[in-house]
């Protein structure tokens, strides 16, 4: 399987010239392809999102489209205005800063099985509610979830799950022909987590993901150190000023610990993993998932690979963002690159992306 990261980029941005262009970074070969020309006409739009091979694109208009940056087939999916409640306050916050509206999005797909049935699914609007539109309609509509705001959505064996902020999973069937709720799940906010974020709240901001791995749901929690030193400390933002500096350190916050739970559906509750075994995760702003090490080649299994999404930062700073980027390794409860650059700018935002069938 050729596993990559992912660069949408611009060639000629700085020239005016706006060439499409995308750059890769191969795991496997630990190679960097660049400014790889795709027609500029193709890649329109911010990308929020990856899945299924595919890219989710949406423009300043709230157009959302699906790119295949493999094969180069392309879908028009339809308009956020259409079927959803979009005030003009969502238009503006769609041209300015489309993660902002939109924080996860995914592609429904089951290969060859169910055309009919592939689209695309949703995180949007101030609430975090969810939202579908599957390619032969082309209208969204909402998705009537009772834990909004919610923070992840995947998909596989024709069912939607989706995790809330509060670590319920709610779980649509879509083998139908309209979604029916399968599962409400609220099982207890796992002890440690939350000991841990009211113990260091000050220094960390929280972020969670679901995941489906070997036929079973995991809960993972990323810990982001707001202001990291040079040291892979976390410091208060007091700190970043004494009395003898006329300008703030630089401290750019960083990935720095990982909690990861499985969900045990007979005690309804989120059981603690210490480990991983042969699986690598990967997360991101993409469709979060898991495969087996020996799937992706380069890389080091009971690990966790991950870029950035933190999206209420990633642009707040000329000097840094897009660069939170590494893998953690659930073993020694390390933090290492997988990618040797020295940028803390990355403009667009990596995503991962794999090829699929993989």
């Amino acid at each position: 399987m050729a596993h990559a990261s992912f660069w949408p980029s611009r060639r000629g941005e700085e020239d005016g010239e706006g060439e499409s262009a995308i750059s890769f970074f191969n795991l496997a070969e630990k190679i960097e392809y660049r400014d790889v020309c795709m027609c500029g006409e193709v890649y329109e739009g911010c990308c929020i999102g990856s899945s299924h091979g595919w890219l989710v694109l949406l423009d300043e208009t709230a157009n959302l489209s699906v790119f295949n940056p493999f094969s180069g087939a392309q879908i028009q999916v339809g308009s956020l205005k259409e079927g959803l409640e979009f005030t003009d306050v969502d238009a503006y916050t769609v041209k300015e800063d489309p993660r902002a509206f939109v924080p996860k999005a995914i592609v429904m797909s089951d290969g060859e099985k169910n055309k009919d049935k592939d689209g695309v699914v949703l995180i949007y609007g101030s609430r975090k509610k969810l939202a579908f539109c599957t390619y032969r309609d082309g209208k969204f509509m909402d998705l009537d979830g009772a834990h909004q705001p919610y923070h992840d959505i995947i998909y596989y064996d024709n069912v939607v799950c989706a995790l809330s902020d509060t670590g319920s999973v709610e779980v649509w069937d879509f083998s139908g022909s309209f979604p029916t709720k399968i599962m409400d799940m609220t099982p207890s906010f796992p002890l440690k987590t939350a000991n841990f974020g009211r113990s260091f709240k000050d220094l960390y901001s929280s972020h969670f993901y679901l995941v489906e791995s070997c036929g079973e749901l995991l809960f993972v929690v990323r810990f982001i150190g707001e202001f990291v030193d040079g040291d892979g400390k976390p410091v208060q933002e007091a700190d970043l000023l004494s009395d003898e500096d006329t300008q703030p350190r630089i401290c750019p916050y960083k990935t720095l610990l990982f909690h990861v739970y499985r969900l045990d559906l007979h005690e309804k509750k989120w059981v603690e993993m210490e480990s991983l075994g042969d699986q690598v995760v990967f997360l991101g702003g993409n469709h979060s998932m898991s495969l087996r090490v020996g799937d992706c080649p380069g890389c080091v299994k009971d690990s966790i690979y991950f870029t950035d999404s933190y999206w209420e930062r990633v642009d707040e700073d000329y000097s840094y963002g897009g660069h939170d980027m590494g893998y953690y390794n659930l073993r020694d409860r390390s933090v290492k690159p997988f990618y040797d650059t020295h940028r803390c700018k990355m403009k667009p935002i990596p995503f991962w992306v794999v090829p699929n069938p993989w």
